[in-house]
């Protein structure tokens, strides 16, 4: 499947990982947006020792940059950006059928028989101690297969489960059971141990019927079935949103690309492409050029004449994006502020986890923290420009062709599940 080179100054922020993984054809220009960066620190120390074309040059954008009107920009983007409670709930149907299945408490029950699920509190004792991961409360057990409920295969040792077989709600029951040999708790191993559980339920197989109050809480940290399904709307709302703005993005982007005329110097050009290239030897290949036509027709099912073009054509959008949005933020005399710009390295130095400015600096410098400041400076400015051109741009919104349905992704406290060492 052919992937579009991306040109978001906004991303810009994202180092090349992308290109050190895949192996579909035309994956290997994703993130050239990101060019100057490197992988990490200990890649941003050893690109030292190779000389780097592009550090040289200083050039002004404005002298390369005819723009066109930027001021009312007309775009159109497609998708469906608005949710309403439907939305929520079927999202919630997708998020119950993916994590399930769960279970609630079956009151016509009180023998634990063939194929039941059993809800228990157990302590592991050792000599009469409680030992450390030996204990759990609330767990759902599938007595038949000796696992958690829902796991579809054996993850507790031998005969962990075996004694609550015929066991009765309310039971308290010590179950003997030896640790194999090879266990890889030492202090565990090989030893006999007993695990005493209390039957608190057992259990049935949760339906959509079935979600209550306890259940929201439980799942979803919500207080009411009503608060979660608010919840699950709000997020959704946040991703709506972010997509909505991220496609004005890419659309001013294009516009401002098909409509801006740019005349990149070929020396610079060229320059880029090679210390891009210079750069993906070093991430992916060790430093060794003679491994780099191997390894991008193993990952990407590319020859390195393929590759090397699709550098270009990518570097070329990249800096055509640089060099409009650094005239527009000439003219427009958009300027640094620097609480702002703290607070962009934070981010990037927290999701990219750096220890200090310095390695962040040399990350996207090709080693050199000044360069690598100087050109988050401008990218920083850069996108303060491009940010106004999106916000005053005139939007319209076509529904798309077929509905898609929601994908998953789940509000980050969605399912609580849990755990113990010593019952696996």
């Amino acid at each position: 499947m052919k992937k579009k080179v991306v040109v978001v100054m906004l991303c810009a922020m994202m180092a090349v990982t992308a290109l050190g993984c895949g192996n579909k054809k035309n994956n290997a220009i994703e993130g050239t947006e990101a060019a100057e960066a490197v992988n990490s620190t200990e890649n941003a120390e050893s690109t030292s020792a190779v000389e780097y074309e592009s550090l040289s040059y200083d050039l002004n954008p404005s002298d390369y940059v005819t723009l066109c009107d930027y001021s009312k920009v007309p775009v159109t983007i497609t998708g469906d950006y608005d949710v309403d409670d439907q939305d929520a709930k079927d999202y919630f149907e997708q998020m119950f059928s993916y994590y399930g299945p769960f279970y609630v408490a079956d009151d016509t029950k009180t023998t634990v028989g063939e194929g039941d699920i059993v809800n228990v509190d157990y302590v592991g004792k050792l000599d009469g101690e409680a030992f450390d991961n030996g204990s759990a409360e609330d767990q759902n057990i599938d007595v038949d297969n000796n696992c958690s409920a829902g796991s579809q295969s054996s993850s507790f040792i031998d005969g962990f489960t075996d004694d609550l077989k015929g066991a009765s709600v309310g039971d308290v029951i010590d179950s003997d059971v030896t640790f194999p040999d090879n266990y890889g708790n030492a202090d565990l191993a090989g030893k006999q141990v007993v695990f005493t559980f209390t039957v608190n339920s057992i259990q049935k197989e949760m339906t959509l019927d079935d979600v209550d109050d306890e259940f929201a809480q439980k799942q979803f940290q919500a207080d009411t079935v009503d608060d979660m399904y608010a919840q699950i709307k709000t997020f959704l709302e946040n991703t709506a949103s972010s997509n909505k703005d991220s496609d004005t993005y890419a659309a001013v982007q294009q516009y401002l690309l098909d409509n801006c005329k740019v005349d990149i110097p070929e020396d610079y050009l060229t320059a880029r492409v090679n210390d891009y290239e210079k750069q993906f030897v070093q991430n992916n290949c060790d430093g060794d050029d003679s491994k780099l036509e191997d390894y991008v027709s193993k990952q990407y099912n590319m020859t390195l004449d393929e590759v090397r073009q699709e550098w270009r054509s990518g570097m070329e959008k990249n800096i055509s994006m640089e060099f409009i949005t650094g005239a527009i933020a000439e003219k427009e005399g958009t300027e640094l502020d620097e609480d702002g710009f703290s607070s962009y390295v934070q981010t990037l130095m927290s999701s990219n986890n750096f220890s200090s400015e310095e390695d962040l600096y040399k990350n996207y410098g090709y080693g050199d923290a000044a360069y690598g400041e100087k050109y988050l400076r401008q990218i920083y400015v850069d996108n303060l420009a491009l940010q106004s051109v999106k916000d005053n741009a005139e939007v319209t919104v076509e529904a798309p062709a077929e509905t898609e349905s929601t994908e998953s992704a789940e509000p980050q406290e969605a399912v609580d599940a849990t755990e113990t060492e010593a019952a696996n």
